[in-house]
């Protein structure tokens, strides 16, 4: 029994040490992107970073320049959320392949893996002063 519990503890430990491995990863791919948009005429393209944050508007034409400020504001917003938009589309394929590991990943952090069902009479039975609280 002690074996199996030791090779569960070890399995567990694995399978979070890669977990966190390839969320790194995943968190400097998509740290390394931006994503753009361009409004419909071409007049303006906006950039944002995969924090949404605006990192470049580059603008095509003058046709600004004769706008009413309204319309040029609603296209400049219509704009940054389409590439608003994109980024949000790029972190679902970035981090997607992970989302099918979520399951365990929970599993894990909420403490109800095979190796946490197997230790909770002792943490039941335990005093609440050896592990600082009950375990649930």
């Amino acid at each position: 029994m002690a074996d199996w519990l030791e090779d569960q503890l070890h399995l567990a430990m694995v399978t979070l040490k890669e977990q966190r491995e390839r969320i790194e990863s995943a968190k400097a791919d998509l740290a390394s992107r931006t994503a753009s948009a361009t409004s419909p005429d071409r007049m303006v393209t906006v950039t944002v970073d995969s924090q949404n944050s605006l990192v470049g508007m580059k603008f095509h034409t003058t046709k600004y320049r004769s706008m009413p400020p309204e319309q040029l504001a609603r296209t400049l917003v219509e704009v940054f959320e389409r590439a608003r938009q994109e980024m949000a589309d790029a972190a679902v394929e970035v981090f997607g392949p992970l989302m099918d590991q979520r399951e365990d990943l929970r599993a894990a952090m909420a403490g109800t893996t095979d190796v946490d069902k197997a230790f909770a009479p002792l943490f039941d039975e335990a005093p609440s002063d050896v592990f600082g609280r009950r375990r649930d």
